[in-house]
């Protein structure tokens, strides 16, 4: 099945995905200049909402963004929020609209405390700027670490010592800007300031009296101060300063960047602490935009640069949108993050000439600080086993479906920039600086509650707009597409994709989350076959008589298209999907194996350990004379209330592994159908091989809630397609490779008859 989200023209003649569940584009692009007119703007056209008023405001490269909290009688809804967004024309653009709580406990929306009451910190400080001046000096540090640097493989375990490390301390020399007084040097400049964190102070307090909160901060270790140029360029890794000098370095060179692409983040410089909190973990502090590393570990935190640049992506993310909280905000925070230390690490490497093409470990961060300790806590890049669930929880460092969400995040991202870099890369930084440019973007215009597929859609509408002459879009929707997070307006559904001449072809089209008045078409061979309009508010279904002229046993394909609008006064949008039908239903010469076997679903244990629900059920193709070709066909039939809970794998004898089934929507309750080689891409690898042998078949459940059954399952050759007859039935009369009840029979009657006659031989 192939889907193809048709785009609208928005933004500046730019066309957006198909519009998801919390994104309303006007038809009438009405010029708004003030925050006044603006709120004026949404009291019109979401009363029915509540009251609303303004939180903040930010500007983009792409215009101006209006943050609004959401009052409903006479209560404040911290979890809710509403995002206009104007062009640079000052035009309205879009609207995020997040007006339902998304995170709750036992039953009740959550607050996030560091949004609403935002602590400040107390702590030492440099010299101020205004005491010295600002020098360009070289200096010496890691850049990403030592180990990519090296090039050095991971050990089989963690190093349990800094002295385990085989290789050489070397250095890299870099310039950064750093504050020279009379006493010496500091590292403070415009950017950054380093600062010796001594507790958390509550700005507000119930009895008035403010709270001091000094847990999980190192000791006091004072403020890195250098008498002498000398001194700080010969600084070597066993000094404490390091880690200061390291996180100094590169977070002003992260923030110089950004200011490059068009993104002046913050208004005052950031605060970190290179020494700062006594775990093994690192913490961006909202309130008082600081950046806290730990010395818990084997090796201090900060003597990793991807650590250091995940936890200003926090920053960055936080300085974007002011309230980012709720939603899937926690697992997208991780993944940008990771995605913002992946980048620079690939950039370095990439423009190194001499290591361009053998850039090493990209798809993982973390490559020095994950490999010390008792295990390897590296975090992947390229998690291609994640799949949305939308009603998941995606909280920080959490699992969903047996993958981690911030992988899920950061992997379409990563990808993307790696294909973008192959594609249009010329030895600069160019393709980086635009692909980092869109992911910046993207984020600007959500607020609280935002959801992956909502950044993915506002990802990929920043992508078309800054670049519409490249393929940045299509490139990043390919890749959100693998992981299922772009969310359609519309789920097509079909009963099976092998289909005869009995029945009238029917595709059920179900709304997905959102009702609209929709103007819907089948068409075959570029003939519209049946039209229906219709306000959709749940599913109708589109039927139609094949057409002559199909091909028994070959493939064609059918377009559904429908003409949406979600609200009279929003813009109508277009979709289609491409769907490949094959006429006729493949006839097995073995007997699919009937089953009847109830499928574990997934769980949490006692420990709130998160287990799928895994089986695992086989069965042996008995002919040995038999060679895959293109008529050779797996037939599954599963009851399940939702099968996007499930992923089926095939094995094979020769040890391939084929995923049917990877957490797709089916029709109905459950999948009743075949996988053929000729027209199933996943089996195309068996072509060629012997069938003998055993296969496996492996059932996961990745979501709690929904228990299904296996109904039967098989493998088998065929000779031909049923085209014509009432129904095709899975189990043909005739017995093959498989061994089954019949042969047994038989076989038992043999023998009895054999026996019956020996004995009257011997009589």
């Amino acid at each position: 099945m192939k889907t193809k989200l048709t785009l609208l023209a928005l933004l500046l003649a730019m066309n957006p995905l198909a519009n998801a569940a919390q994104w309303d584009y006007p038809e009438e692009r009405v010029t708004l200049n003030s925050a006044e007119q603006v709120q004026q703007f949404v009291q019109q056209h979401y009363a029915d909402q509540g009251e609303f008023k303004l939180r903040y405001q930010t500007t983009s490269l792409l215009g101006h963004h209006y943050n609004f909290d959401v009052w409903q009688h006479g209560q404040y809804q911290q979890q809710k929020s509403l995002v206009v967004t104007t062009d640079q024309q000052h035009r309205v653009a879009r609207v995020f609209r997040s007006l339902e709580n998304t995170v709750l406990l036992n039953g009740e929306p959550t607050t996030a405390v560091e949004l609403e009451h935002p602590r400040r910190l107390e702590a030492d400080f440099p010299p101020a700027l205004e005491q010295g001046e600002l020098e360009t000096v070289e200096i010496q540090v890691f850049d990403p670490d030592l180990r990519t640097q090296q090039q050095l493989p991971a050990p089989s375990s963690g190093w349990n010592s800094m002295d385990d490390y085989p290789g050489a301390m070397e250095y890299q020399r870099r310039n950064v800007s750093l504050l020279k007084t009379d006493q010496g040097y500091f590292l403070r400049n415009r950017n950054v300031v380093e600062v010796d964190a001594k507790a958390l102070i509550s700005v507000e307090a119930q009895d008035g009296v403010p709270v001091r909160d000094e847990s999980g901060f190192a000791a006091p270790s004072g403020i890195s101060h250098f008498a002498a140029l000398a001194d700080l360029q010969a600084l070597q890794s066993n000094d404490p300063r390091f880690l200061a000098v390291m996180a100094f370095y590169h977070l002003d060179h992260s923030l110089e960047y950004t200011k490059t692409l068009g993104y002046a983040l913050f208004n005052d410089p950031l605060k970190f602490d290179g020494r700062g909190l006594s775990a093994n973990n690192s913490t961006y502090y909202k309130g008082p935009q600081a950046a806290m590393f730990g010395l818990g570990g084997v090796s201090p935190d900060a003597m990793d640069a991807d650590v250091i640049l995940h936890e200003l992506g926090h920053g960055i993310h936080y300085q974007i949108v002011p309230d980012w909280a709720y939603g899937h905000s926690g697992a997208i925070g991780e993944g940008f993050g990771d995605y913002w230390a992946g980048s620079h690490s690939y950039r370095q490497q990439y423009l190194d000439a001499a290591r361009r093409g053998q850039e090493f470990e990209l798809d993982t961060v973390f490559n020095w600080d994950g490999v010390f300790g008792n295990r390897l806590s590296t975090r992947s890049l390229w998690n291609q086993r994640a799949r949305y669930f939308e009603h998941g929880h995606y909280r920080a460092h959490e699992s969903v479906g047996g993958e981690l969400g911030d992988e899920l995040w950061s992997t379409p991202l990563f990808q993307a920039l790696k294909e973008s870099v192959s594609l249009l890369g010329e030895g600069d930084e160019r393709v980086f600086r635009e692909f980092d440019t869109i992911v910046l973007q993207g984020m600007y215009g959500v607020g609280r509650g935002v959801k992956m597929h909502d950044l993915a859609e506002s990802t990929v509408l920043a992508a078309a707009t800054l670049y519409p002459e490249k393929p940045y879009a299509e490139i990043l929707q390919r890749h959100f597409k693998r992981h299922g997070l772009l969310k359609a307006p519309f789920i097509s559904r079909l009963e099976s994709k092998y289909i005869t001449d009995a029945k009238p072809l029917s595709i059920e089209l179900v709304a997905n989350g959102r009702a609209a008045d929709v103007e819907a078409r089948l068409s075959l061979q570029q003939q519209i076959l049946v039209e229906k309009q219709s306000q959709l508010t749940d599913s109708f279904t589109l039927s139609a008589e094949l057409p002559e002229g199909l091909v028994c046993g070959q493939p064609f394909v059918a377009q559904v298209e429908a003409d949406y609008r979600h609200q009279p006064w929003l813009a109508k949008q277009q979709w289609q999907e491409s769907i490949t039908l094959v006429r006729g239903v493949p006839q097995l010469v073995n007997r699919a194996q009937q089953m009847d076997v109830r499928l574990n679903d997934a769980s949490t244990d006692a420990q709130g350990r998160f287990n799928v629900g895994q089986q695992i059920f086989s069965q042996t193709f008995l002919d040995r004379d038999v060679t895959i070709g293109e008529q050779f066909a797996i037939y599954l039939d599963i009851d399940h209330a939702s099968m996007a809970d499930l992923s089926v794998t095939l094995t094979s004898p020769k040890g391939d592994k084929l995923v049917l089934w990877n957490h797709q929507i089916s029709q109905g309750n459950g999948f009743k159908g075949y996988f053929t080689v000729a027209h199933d891409a996943q089996l195309a690898p068996l072509l060629g091989q012997q069938a003998w042998g055993r296969w496996r078949l492996e059932i996961m459940d990745s979501i709690e809630g929904n228990q299904g059954r296996l109904n039967a399952w098989g493998i088998s050759q065929f000779e031909q397609y049923q085209c014509n007859e009432t129904r095709a039935d899975s189990t043909s009369k005739k017995s093959g490779g498989q061994l089954n009840l019949f042969a047994l029979w038989a076989l038992f009657s043999i023998f009895v008859a054999r026996a019956f006659c020996s004995r009257q031989n011997l009589s």
